[in-house]
């Protein structure tokens, strides 16, 4: 109801879009943005905002159930609800944070909801866990089982040559975020995969910091 329908536009709670991501003090900026939206803060604003009071008062109850959970636990034992309930709650909002960035980073500028450039694809990835990889998937067709994500892409590689899909082999999401924020241009453009076959080193990198930008 809203990531996977606004697929990182303006009218997502924590869209990275609107920031320069070639810069690393955007990460900084959008991390409360994802703060608020993995607190559902921000999905309860959005739903009321938008008159959609079912889904708003679903959220408030679940979010009410979760930190009254959290309270209690903190009162009968605050160290061990600090440690097991407080910690990883903020682990999760710096690792899917962080991920969730990733994935959304590259927009081109022409076309900012195209969601073969907008999702990350990794092919022959280190980490990819259930096919989450082939992210493009994730987004154009959600209801495909994971077993059956590399036939989806296989399936629709047409397409994936028709936008030049944002697409990287040989590497893990960590390590792409990682170059990105400490600005490695090059180790991106090295693990690049231009689908058209087309453009040089240096053109992978004149793509990459415009999508980013």
């Amino acid at each position: 109801k809203i990531h996977h329908k606004f697929d990182n536009g303006p009218a997502d709670v924590h869209t990275n879009i609107d920031l320069d991501r070639s810069k690393a003090w955007s990460f900084f900026v959008y991390m409360p943005r994802f703060f608020a939206y993995w607190t559902g803060i921000s999905p309860v604003i959005h739903f009321l905002s938008r008159g959609e009071y079912r889904f708003a008062r679903r959220v408030a109850e679940g979010m009410l159930v979760y930190y009254a959970v959290i309270g209690a636990a903190c009162y009968w034992d605050f160290l061990f609800g600090f440690a097991y309930l407080i910690t990883p709650h903020l682990e999760d909002v710096v690792f899917f944070g962080g991920i969730s960035y990733m994935w959304h980073c590259y927009v081109e500028p022409s076309d900012p909801l195209n969601q073969y450039i907008n999702s990350v694809t990794i092919l022959d990835g280190h980490d990819n866990i259930w096919n989450e990889d082939y992210h493009v998937v994730h987004h154009d067709s959600p209801a495909t089982h994971w077993t059956e994500v590399v036939k989806h892409y296989d399936t629709h590689k047409d397409e994936y040559v028709k936008h030049r899909a944002t697409v990287f082999r040989d590497c893990e999401e960590g390590q792409m975020l990682y170059w990105m924020l400490s600005q490695q241009w090059d180790e991106l453009a090295k693990h690049f995969v231009d689908m058209k076959g087309e453009l040089d080193h240096e053109g992978k990198e004149e793509l990459i910091l415009r999508r980013l930008r």
